[in-house]
């Protein structure tokens, strides 16, 4: 082999080119024009970024989530959600309806990172979590597995800029604090300053935040790692799901 095929593959500078291509999109975004055209080129930037780096099983979108009992969510900036074993409902114009059983994780989009907006942001959290989900068991090769217990969905926050300076300092804490607790903000990624998560079960004091220079593929190995932890989204019982339709 050559010294060239020997050559160890740098993930950080693929990351480091990616990063760079999004923040141009970002910035070019936010010079259109109005702001409703700027934040839905926005939201479908971090879209492709992800359904292009998630696993098959795996799809990113723009949604809103139902449970069978006819609730429904906030308009979701961006869903992953199960796409191997759950259904879509319906879509219009770009805008899904989604199971609540297939849903992992919600994102929200914001310019920038703020106190308003990772309040906000729990408050969509909290409008897919607040759903019910239903948890039937299924059948495979050996029999027939039991339901599985349900996993609490991941919630965050993604930005180009922060408003704080420490980004992640007192006031951050104090903000995520101050979300309820089915709001809670779990992990997230501002471009020009750097990814966050907070460990499942602690505190938000116990924020692990990473670098500038290393924030799109920290963020995104942190959601893997998230996700993985997870594991297969909850059998739907179609059953219920019925007995709304037919009431």
């Amino acid at each position: 082999m050559t010294d060239e095929e020997l050559a160890p593959f740098d993930l950080h500078s693929v990351f480091e080119g990616q990063e760079k291509t999004l923040k141009t999109q970002l910035d070019s975004g936010r010079q259109a024009g109005h702001p409703s055209v700027q934040g839905g080129g926005t939201e479908d930037h971090w879209i492709d970024f992800l359904q292009s780096h998630l696993p098959g099983r795996y799809a990113a979108s723009r949604a809103f989530v139902v449970d069978s009992r006819g609730q429904r969510s906030e308009q979701i900036d961006i869903v992953i959600h199960d796409r191997h074993f759950s259904p879509e409902f319906w879509e219009w114009g770009g805008h899904r309806y989604l199971p609540a059983e297939s849903v992992y994780a919600v994102f929200e989009v914001k310019p920038e990172l703020d106190r308003e907006n990772i309040l906000y942001a729990g408050g969509k959290a909290s409008s897919v979590r607040s759903l019910y989900r239903t948890n039937a068991s299924f059948g495979w090769a050996m029999g027939v597995m039991p339901p599985r217990e349900i996993f609490p969905i991941l919630a965050g926050i993604l930005a180009s800029n922060c408003s704080w300076s420490p980004a992640y300092g007192g006031a951050f804490v104090k903000a995520l604090s101050d979300v309820a607790d089915d709001g809670r903000i779990d992990l997230g990624c501002v471009l020009t300053v750097g990814a966050f998560q907070i460990p499942h079960d602690e505190p938000p004091g116990s924020v692990i935040v990473s670098g500038a220079d290393t924030a799109l593929i920290t963020f995104l190995l942190s959601l893997l790692h998230r996700l993985q932890g997870l594991g297969s989204a909850p059998a739907i019982d179609y059953r219920e799901y019925e007995k709304w339709i037919t009431k």
